[in-house]
């Protein structure tokens, strides 16, 4: 089958797919269906010799596991990890010579913005093409594509205007209801917003079915070589520039060693094993202010050695003990994560777990990992773009394994489990999300006041009435499994008004 045939089949299928699936329901099983679907013809239909780069096989595989955790968790984190990976994915296919998350990222940005020029010439050709020789049909084809682009600009100025002058708001409102009078039309908001809706699917479908070509040499800005080579001819005064450096940078990574040398010795004290929270003064302080300030000192350190062993400082022939005092700074910053970590502990168990505090945790592991990624670089001779492409890679690879777990069930059971110094936050545990409700409804009498129980309450009724409005399309695992465990509680103590969900 031809590439132009299935392309065409494409463009009737998924944006009729698109509108029945998304169409007013929230993700669910729908996303993982699309993106599935997606990802099987792109990869063995329009972009099949991508498929053999690694970039597009661990991304392919990444959008597959993310898709799945949006069906298991549903969480914000495993709804945006998977959008981020289906749409790099796509950078990636489109442009297989990627190497990097940027280039990826970048290559359907483009493409996407593209497509509201390229995609009204693209139908323009093949309606030429379909009325052959009639030259009528094709000047009205040509000069109704032509005005594809204006009339979509003069859109969205419309509409913005409509929002913003009130008088202008009132006259097309008044306007519209006397044609609808006079020609007993039917066309009211919700149909207008699922016209907009299929045009908006559509538009998303010319974007991933089609490579514009736009950005095809995106590639050569970006650095490929992953190794740093000497100059070839140094002059006597970069040879003197070279020894001066080299003489400014051992220095400074010497004596800032000494420093964090000190700093590491009382945090090992204080910290790792004689820590007193009566004597720990203010701990929010000390965790907030000073974790701050210590991950500021790391990144810090990281630039400077970036900075220095940029070039050919690398080559310089006495260079060893440069190299050592680089590694013991690099060692030093590990520890001085490590005492961020306790910072972090000594505070969840005081006040309980949190975003944020999780959070901490997962930006202190990025960074051991960008430590890591930066001994091998000065060890390797590496260069930036190694840092660059391993470390971007690293982070979204992190980011999907976030997906992993439901954060918020993790939170309400933990800080509900367990008996802090603070005591339980239960103004933050009912901001969480709605598949905690069971948790919290199940521990409900240790909820401080009847504001507490009255908003518990509320929120389970709006729960149970915000999911009758769903259907099948937007079923996830964590969804039905609250929903399943509130009905059973409710039924053996309902001390809330019982509304019952539809089965979906």
């Amino acid at each position: 089958m031809k590439k132009r045939t299935i392309q065409l089949a494409i463009l009737i299928v998924l944006p009729l797919l698109f509108n029945a699936i998304f169409w007013k329901e929230n993700f669910g099983v729908n996303l993982l269906i699309f993106s599935s679907l997606v990802m099987f013809i792109l990869a063995f239909f329009l972009f099949p010799e991508s498929i053999r780069k690694r970039n597009v096989q661990v991304s392919f595989v990444l959008t597959l596991v993310s898709g799945v955790m949006v069906v298991v968790h549903n969480s914000v984190v495993s709804q945006l990890g998977h959008l981020a990976s289906f749409f790099l994915m796509i950078g990636f296919m489109q442009e297989n010579r990627s190497k990097t998350l940027l280039e990826a990222a970048l290559q359907y940005f483009i493409n996407f913005f593209g497509t509201i020029i390229e995609a009204p010439k693209h139908l323009q050709r093949s309606s030429e093409s379909v009325f052959g020789e009639n030259k009528f049909a094709k000047f009205i084809a040509k000069n109704l594509f032509l005005a594809i682009v204006p009339m979509l600009v003069f859109g969205v100025f419309f509409l913005i205007f409509f929002n913003a002058n009130p008088v202008f708001n009132e006259l097309v409102s008044n306007s519209w209801q006397y044609f609808s009078d006079l020609f007993s039309l039917s066309f009211d908001e919700e149909t207008l917003g699922r016209i907009i809706f299929f045009l908006f699917g559509t538009y998303l479908v010319f974007s991933i079915v089609f490579d514009w070509g736009i950005s095809k040499n995106l590639s050569k800005f970006f650095a490929r070589n992953e190794h740093i080579t000497p100059t070839e001819l140094a002059s006597e005064h970069e040879s003197n520039y070279q020894r001066n450096e080299y003489k400014i940078a051992l220095m400074l990574i010497g004596s800032v060693n000494i420093l964090l040398l000190i700093i590491n010795i009382i945090d090992i004290n204080f910290l790792w094993f004689s820590f007193d929270y009566s004597q720990a003064g203010n701990l929010s302080k000390l965790v907030h202010e000073g974790t701050g300030t210590l991950i500021f000192s790391i990144f810090l350190s990281i630039a400077i050695l970036l900075y220095y062993f940029r070039k050919d400082l690398n080559f310089y022939q006495n260079n060893k003990l440069l190299k050592y005092a680089a590694y013991a700074w690099i060692v030093q910053n590990v520890v001085l994560i490590i005492s961020v970590c306790l910072r972090n502990y000594y505070y969840i168990d005081f006040y309980g777990l949190t975003h944020l505090r999780i959070g901490v945790g997962v930006f202190l592991l990025i960074t051991i990992i960008g430590l890591v990624t930066l001994w091998i670089k000065i060890r390797d001779l590496r260069s930036f773009f190694y840092i660059f492409r391993v470390n971007t890679w690293a982070l979204f690879i992190v980011w999907l394994g976030l997906t992993l777990v439901n954060w918020d069930v993790l939170i309400a059971r933990y800080n509900l489990a367990n008996t802090f110094r603070n005591g339980v936050d239960y103004e933050y545990l009912l901001t969480l999300s709605d598949k905690t409700l069971p948790i919290i409804y199940e521990n409900r009498s240790k909820l401080p006041n009847e504001a507490n129980q009255n908003r518990l309450k509320v929120r389970i009724e709006e729960y149970f009435k915000y999911q009758n409005d769903r259907t099948w399309c937007s079923w996830n695992l964590a969804d039905d499994t609250a929903i399943k465990e509130l009905k059973a509680q409710i039924a053996a103590n309902p001390i809330v008004p019982v509304i019952t969900p539809k089965a979906n």
